[in-house]
């Protein structure tokens, strides 16, 4: 009776397959993993970012500017929010506008309330939102609005250029609010959160 085994290519073949289906698999794993860590960060973000609109919800056009420390003598400039993915260099420019962030934040060593004391945070809206990112759900977390005064063409034509407007003038004013954070190494991730408010003046 002839008894005939594996031959070495037979075993070879056989060890290839098993290697590409377990790689296969262990990539899914991996990927899977990383997209529900992921989800997880934004879903927390997301949260943040809604609280920091309840909050902008509840103030009129003047309460912005005083809240941040913004009258008809801040200048404006070109503030650049970097981390957004599509668009060429990762970042982008809003002209003539003003930029208020959580990274000018520090802890505060007194007696809290707040937390953390921010420049240009006359309402303690910047620190109280500094407050909210835990480091352990958003590495190297930051909240900050740009605001920028935008004014409507009208006959007669308006009082100040479409921008720019001064700031206390400015038929509206544009927030935009954002959240953003390290999801992984060289890899930063931003939500933004945009919200108008009228000079009702």
């Amino acid at each position: 009776m002839n008894k005939r085994g594996y031959s070495i290519v037979e075993v070879l073949i056989a060890m290839a397959i098993t290697s590409v289906v377990l790689l296969t698999v262990v990539t899914l794993f991996y990927m899977g993993r990383r997209n529900v860590y992921g989800g997880k960060q934004l879903t927390y973000a997301v949260s943040v970012g809604t609280r920091v609109l309840e909050d902008l919800s509840a103030m009129s056009s003047s309460d912005v500017l005083t809240s941040f420390n913004i009258d008809d003598t801040t200048t404006k400039t070109t503030v650049t929010v970097n981390g957004i993915g599509g668009t060429g260099a990762g970042k982008f420019d809003f002209t003539n506008s003003v930029g208020r962030d959580t990274s000018t934040c520090t802890v505060n060593g007194g007696t809290p309330p707040p937390a953390f004391l921010c420049t240009d945070d006359t309402g303690q809206y910047l620190s109280a939102w500094r407050a909210l990112i835990d480091e352990n759900k958003l590495t190297n977390g930051q909240v900050g609005v740009v605001i920028t005064p935008r004014d409507v063409p009208a006959t007669p034509p308006p009082t100040c250029d479409n921008p720019p407007c001064p700031w206390t003038s400015a038929r509206f004013l544009k927030v935009r609010a954002y959240v953003s954070w390290d999801e992984a190494k060289n890899r930063r991730r931003i939500a933004f959160f945009d919200t108008t408010k009228v000079n009702r003046d």
